[in-house]
Formats: C-alpha cells, structure tokens, sequence
C-alpha cells in the first residue's frame, strides 16, 4: 500500500507525493475481495481534495471498487479505442466548500488575543458577508473551527478574525497563535450567517463581552453605513483588545469600553435602556455573562423576541436524562427510533437522511428543522427563541419530552 498525495510542508494542502511506496511494500498485492480489510475508494467516490473533514461511506467504497472494469476488459477497451468512462474520475459538485486566502497582517493586540486580515490568494473578490456572519477556519487536517468576521461588510477586500487564545480548549487556538504567520496560505468556507442583524430596527443595542465582541464590530459597521441608530458596549476584564480599533472607527461616538479591573462589575442596567418598540438588542460572551445581560434587559421591559445571542463555547448544561424516542417524518410517513444514547440527527444518519450538522452541542442551529409537535419535545439548546422553537427543533441535541415519545418533523 502507497501513497501518491502527500501534506504540503505547511500542513494546508494536498501535493503529488515527492515518492511513492516508500516503506518497500509490494506493488503486487493479490487483493482477494474477501480478504480485504481496507476501504478502497475509486476516484469517482474517493473524498475530494479539500483539506476538510468529509465523511466516508466504506461500504459504498467497496462496492463501487468490486463494479471496476477487470485488467482484461480495461485492456480490450483501450485496444478499440473507447476511452469514455474507462477509469473513474473526480466528480466534484458545485463550488469548492473551501477557498485559499492569505494571512497579509497579524496583529497581536494582547498576550491571548490575536487580530488577523486575510485576503484572497488568487487576487479575486473575496464572497460577501452579512453584519453577524462567520467563516471556518482550516487549521490542519484535524483542526477546523468556526470564528466570527470582525471587519466592515463593506469592504470586501479583506476578512478580519480576533482570535483569543484558550489555553483550556481542544487546541486550535493554541496552533493558531503558535504557526500562523504573515504569509500562511489557509482555507476558508465561505461566510455563514447564523446571528443575522435586523437592518429595520429603529434601535439597536449592541453589547459584547471580552472576544464576544467581534461580531458586534461587523453589526456597528453595517448600522452606521445604513445610517441606523445604535449603541455599542465593549465590556472586558483586565485588557480590551479592541479598544482603540473602536475608538477610530467611523461611529466611536456610538461606542463606549468598560474595563474591568479590580474594582466593581459594570452596572448592566446603566448600559440597556427601557425597552422601545422595534429596539433590538445582540450580545455575545460567555454563557453567564449573556444570561445576566438577557435577565437586565428582560427586567427592562424588553421582550424575549427582541433579543438574540450568540454563544462561542457550550455553556454548561443540566444533567438530562436520555429516553429512547420517535421520529415520524411527515412527507414521508416514515418512523425512526431514536435509542437513548443516540441523537436524532445520528439516528437520522443511519436511516440513510442528511441532516446538516456541525456543532453536535446545540450552539449553532445548523440542524434545525421545522417540526409539528409544539408542546412534545425537550428543546435543549443555546440557540433558538421561544418563538422559534414553536416552530423548529434543534435535532443534535433535542428529544422528545416523554420516554417513547414522539417527535414529528416536515421531512
């Protein structure tokens, strides 16, 4: 067994491997379908060349390997000439879900918190993003993370990420700071907005918590081109990062940084007025830092529709208990059990229906789906209000709310 792709030096991209067969093994393998032990992917269902995590279906990899034209048969062809379809290719879909952009500044604002600008490497218009937006982020092969956009969506020559160091995570961050320099070549999605801003809002309030604060900077930027009335609160502990980068933006007289030092906590119910109709009001942090800001702003008077959140890490969650449950797909008729230690979208994977997940922990909302049981299900995650969740169900993380209950989606 060889290889014939290799990892470039940087870790960032796939190259023609300098040799193949390195380790001496036989090129002569006798491969008996029966024997097999390793998955074997023809082109035309082989992973494509994206340095992302894609999912393997092993099974179909070998069927498709067993339906490959015999030696003899491939060579009676070749000698009459038809050459349609002889080999398997790549067949890619659609756009890459990936592209290469640029690191042109890195800008270390404080010992854990990092700035960077990234324009596209083949000098093309990078894709537009809405105020709110994110982007992934390829780190390495086994590290792909999911950072807010910090730049005007006006100007659509550069993305800009603060990045913060969490020396208690999975590690991404942490390579992040460690190895990439101005130069790097990356890969990135294209943007995704889950934290969409409300551009008709006669008000808009917007308060960010330490790196909480870089999808507010994209929400100011695009309130101040629309000429809309809003308030920007900048809160952090010990440093603000982003301080004097408020400070020189075009609507700092928007603005207002509270550095916490060793003194008091800032007042929240100083900093969120009264609720008015229409008002909006977007923070983002940590968990308990966003629940004390929705409980001022409740207490206020504003109402749970007229405030969104976005949460960066999965708050702690209560101890729930998992019962085996159903799914009953609507367009379909179709019924999917759920065992207790699955999740409905694993459950849904296994009976052959893709569901969009990315998270697995309820944070971002990728997998919701619109369902038909408004008072039968246990909505456990961060993300959707309670108008929302009327409607649609969080499938990585929900259940039904009794054990053997029943869910029913518009699948």
């Amino acid at each position: 067994w060889w290889w014939d792709i290799e990892l470039d030096k940087p870790g960032t991209r796939y190259v023609a491997a300098g040799a193949t067969n390195r380790r001496g093994l036989s090129r002569d393998l006798d491969l008996k379908y029966e024997d097999q032990t390793l998955a074997v992917y023809p082109a035309d269902v082989m992973p494509l060349p994206y340095p992302i995590m894609q999912p393997l279906n092993r099974e179909a990899g070998i069927d498709r390997y067993r339906r490959l034209l015999t030696p003899e048969e491939y060579r009676n062809r070749l000698a009459r000439g038809q050459t349609d379809g002889l080999a398997p290719a790549p067949r890619p879909a659609g756009e890459p879900p990936v592209f290469p952009v640029t690191i042109t500044r890195r800008e270390d604002l404080s010992d854990d918190t990092v700035r960077f600008e990234l324009t596209r490497a083949d000098g093309k218009p990078l894709p537009p993003f809405e105020a709110g937006a994110h982007i992934d982020l390829m780190i390495a092969p086994e590290y792909q993370r999911e950072y807010s956009l910090a730049g005007d969506p006006a100007d659509g020559s550069k993305y800009v990420l603060g990045i913060q160091r969490e020396s208690q995570g999975r590690g991404g961050s942490i390579l992040i700071h460690r190895v990439f320099r101005e130069g790097r070549r990356v890969f990135v999605t294209p943007p995704s907005n889950l934290f969409p801003l409300d551009e008709e809002a006669p008000f808009t309030l917007l308060i960010g918590g330490g790196i909480g604060i870089t999808p507010m900077l994209t929400m100011a930027h695009r309130l101040h081109t629309l000429g809309r009335d809003f308030r920007l609160h900048y809160l952090a502990r010990g440093m603000a990062p982003f301080a004097a980068e408020i400070a020189a933006a075009p609507w700092a007289d928007k603005a207002q940084t509270h550095v916490k030092t060793d003194g008091p906590r800032v007042d929240l119910a100083g900093l969120i007025p009264p609720y008015r109709p229409g008002a909006r009001l977007y923070t983002c942090g940590g968990g308990a830092f966003m629940d004390s800001v929705f409980a001022t702003a409740q207490a206020r008077g504003w109402p749970e529709d007229a405030l969104a959140r976005e949460y960066f890490a999965v708050p702690d969650a209560p101890d729930y208990v998992n019962h085996p449950f159903t799914l009953h797909l609507a367009r379909t008729g179709r019924d999917i059990a759920v065992a207790a230690d699955q999740s409905a979208t694993e459950a849904l994977a296994a009976a052959g229906i893709d569901v969009p997940v990315k998270c697995s922990d309820g944070i971002c909302g990728v997998c919701a789906v619109a369902h038909q049981s408004p008072d039968g299900i246990e909505h456990r995650d961060y993300v959707l209000s309670a108008r929302e969740r009327a409607a649609k169900v969080v499938l990585c993380c929900s259940r039904a709310a009794t054990d053997g209950g029943t869910i029913t989606l518009d699948l």
